[in-house]
């Protein structure tokens, strides 16, 4: 199915190890790094940050940490580098248990379409990052700033992750566009919204998490 996988995170773990992360921790991620740079060998733009990380994956690991306490991990990255941070992170995010960071799926997703209707309810482009909560849903990666204008040609990052507070704003606004969405005649639509998209969220913000999207392609 295409469109978006639903998981959630403990917000205080997740917080911790983005800001203290443990030895540990950091060994994780820094292995995620550095598979994925391998995986990507020869891609990165002359000049791009990732081409002077130590060849070395024991050497990576004050890089990795320098990056984690940025308040932006990806400005100054180009696509290429972007998708190595980016990848590596959620990636381990979701399969490292060792994390410890409450990792939980919420639901097997959501379609497309679902996501892009709602959006266009609330007076956003869809999947491109605007004025609402909703519309940085499967947009907006963590630490991510997207460019104020969105072209065709910007990078298109493959997950997202959403704060406590963010997750509320969504939920108001999906009660908010709740009843334009029962009305669509699409069955398919208002069963994915009413039993997969709205309660997901609803938990998620209940249980103060951090919302997880995955793009499903």
């Amino acid at each position: 199915m295409a469109g978006y996988i639903i998981y959630s995170l403990d917000w205080d773990k997740f917080r911790a190890m983005v800001e203290r992360p443990t030895p540990g921790q950091l060994a994780i991620l820094v292995q995620g790094v550095a598979e994925e740079r391998d995986a990507l060998d020869g891609e990165f733009d002359e000049g791009d940050p990732i081409s002077g990380w130590p060849a070395d994956a024991e050497e990576l690991g004050p890089v990795v940490a320098e990056r984690l306490a940025r308040a932006d991990w990806y400005g100054d990255l180009s696509e290429a580098g972007r998708q190595l941070w980016e990848t590596a992170f959620y990636v381990t995010c979701m399969r490292a248990e060792d994390l410890g960071i409450g990792f939980r799926v919420d639901s097997a997703g959501v379609y497309w379409d679902v996501i892009n209707l709602i959006v266009e309810r609330l007076g956003d482009r869809p999947e491109t990052p605007g004025k609402s909560a909703m519309s940085r849903f499967g947009t907006v990666p963590f630490r991510y700033h997207p460019p104020a204008r969105r072209r065709s040609s910007d990078w298109t990052p493959m997950h997202s992750m959403h704060p406590p507070d963010e997750v509320r704003r969504m939920l108001t606004e999906l009660r908010s566009v709740a009843p334009a969405v029962v009305a669509v005649p699409d069955e398919d639509v208002r069963e994915q919204f009413n039993e997969e998209l709205l309660p997901a969220v609803e938990r998620v913000a209940a249980d103060g998490r951090v919302l997880f999207i995955q793009v499903d392609t």
